[in-house]
């Protein structure tokens, strides 16, 4: 459904919940039994939003109040399911009275507040959908942009969804993509994504139990053991989902096997990406030029901070035995984790590490040490060989890379970014993707072939000398932070 219905469902769940609150004040509405099922019937609505809309973070607060609200009323809705009058309505205090009206009103706020900012973003119907079956997974593609055989060399960018979000929270990014000349491709994978989406269209939630999980790591996975763990993990599914899709580009788009690519992966996608490149993995396909990874965080640059054990055989038994009890009391509390210079990736092809505004905001700190979650990245610009940059918009958030500014502002607000500029938010993420990939294109052609260009008819049909797109640069509003030492060529604003 579109967003701009969604006002609707909202509306009369605030008018179901004030109704009630308001009986006890206004006499004409005592005689009005029915007013009890009202909070019921309120829920239901808030319940059936999430199924409709998708995922609604703002509608959780009045959920909460219109279950809570429906609990301590139960006796007045059994003694209506009876057919007795019931005055218990009369019972209640001033004081809660005032503090019901200030919940409602605060839930009523979050609510508006933080909807969506568009009233109709681009649903999948706009990119072309296909389902691959390969290794036992099931892949949803779906493709933005031209695809066919064509004189032209139209540039293709492969992008690797986030974990929590899945390409659902990228259709703005790949729709912008789109109008700016690129072919884009992305799926989601029906036992990893959260949503994934069906060659139907249609979201599937059955992994919501994996949430807690990618969470986890996400948060977590730079300081903790265990959530590194299911860090690598994620790294690992991203890595075979990758060798997978990768080969087959051309088929599912139809297009000759001419057409450059560009890898763009977010999280766990753009640190397998990031290693894939250190290990030649995409030396076997000449037409790929280069890699961006959108704030992942290089998982696999971490090993576990081991506890130093004490043993001394020379001592007696009964010290012995209290050293390997201090010993297992010290393995039970959660491993902490350190980055290794050995572990960083290197880049064979060239790499742009696309981090939040936030990451500039801790200390600088040497190599090894730190609760900067970012820190791998910069340790890999400073530490590690081959072309590789770090660029990151002052303003923007963790989660502002994707379309929540302008679809879930709440993410925005509880991680601070761009919510005051949520249209800038998805141009300039797109902005800098599209800039890096066209700046690439110039660089891999003749010198006297690098000016950017727009589709035009070709003058002959000549398909043995096809014409390179290279799509115009594009501004970025936003403040940009860039750090390189070897792509000084490399001018994203």
């Amino acid at each position: 459904m579109a967003m701009s219905e969604l006002w609707l469902p909202k509306a009369l769940v605030c008018l179901f919940l004030v109704l009630p609150l308001f009986r006890p004040l206004v006499k004409t509405l005592w005689p009005l039994d029915g007013l009890v099922w009202l909070p019921l019937v309120a829920m239901v609505i808030t319940v059936g939003i999430f199924p409709a809309y998708g995922f609604r973070p703002e509608c959780l607060p009045i959920l909460l109040f219109a279950f809570l609200y429906t609990i301590t009323n139960l006796d007045p809705i059994i003694a209506s399911i009876r057919s007795q009058p019931s005055d218990a309505f009369r019972d209640r205090s001033p004081l809660l009275t005032v503090f019901a009206f200030i919940t409602l009103g605060a839930a009523i706020f979050t609510m508006f507040a933080f909807s969506p900012r568009i009233g109709n973003y681009p649903e999948t119907e706009t990119a072309k959908l296909l389902k691959v079956s390969g290794r036992g997974r099931d892949y949803y593609i779906q493709i933005y942009g031209q695809t066919g055989r064509s004189q032209f060399r139209r540039p293709i960018i492969f992008l690797v969804p986030p974990e929590l979000g899945s390409s659902a929270s990228i259709r703005l990014v790949c729709s912008e993509l789109e109008n700016k000349g690129y072919t884009v491709v992305t799926y989601s994978r029906k036992d990893f994504d959260l949503p994934f989406i069906d060659d139907n269209g249609k979201k599937h939630f059955s992994l919501l139990l994996k949430m807690p999980g990618y969470l986890y790591a996400s948060l977590m996975g730079t300081r903790l053991a265990s959530a590194n763990g299911r860090g690598k993990v994620m790294e690992a599914e991203r890595r075979t989902d990758i060798e997978y899709l990768l080969p087959r580009i051309y088929s599912l788009t139809g297009m000759t096997d001419f057409e450059p690519i560009l890898l763009a992966g977010y999280g766990a996608g753009g640190s397998a990406l990031a290693y894939l490149n250190d290990n030649g993995g995409f030396g076997s396909n000449n037409n790929v030029l280069g890699i961006i990874a959108v704030e992942s965080r290089l998982w696999s640059s971490y090993e576990t901070d081991a506890p130093i054990v004490s043993r001394n055989s020379s001592r007696g038994f009964n010290y012995r035995i209290l050293t390997e009890i201090v010993n297992s009391l010290t393995n039970l509390l959660p491993k902490t984790l350190k980055r290794t210079k050995t572990l960083l990736p290197s880049a064979n092809l060239p790499v742009l590490y696309l981090i939040s505004g936030k990451a500039l905001k801790y200390p600088s700190l040497g190599y090894g040490s730190g609760k900067n979650p970012y820190q791998a990245i910069f340790d890999t610009v400073r530490l590690a060989s081959g072309p590789i940059a770090i660029a990151a918009i002052n303003e923007a958030g963790p989660l502002d890379y994707q379309d929540f500014p302008l679809t879930h502002p709440v993410f925005s607000f509880s991680l601070p970014g761009q919510i005051n500029d949520a249209v800038n938010a998805i141009n300039d993420t797109a902005g800098l993707i599209g800039n890096f990939a066209s700046l690439l294109i110039e660089q891999s052609m003749p010198a006297e072939q690098t000016e950017p260009t727009e589709q035009t008819e070709p003058e002959d049909d000549n398909p043995q000398q096809p014409v390179t797109i290279i799509p115009l640069r594009s501004p970025i509003n936003g403040d940009l932070y860039f750090e390189t030492k070897t792509m000084t060529w490399l001018e994203l604003k």
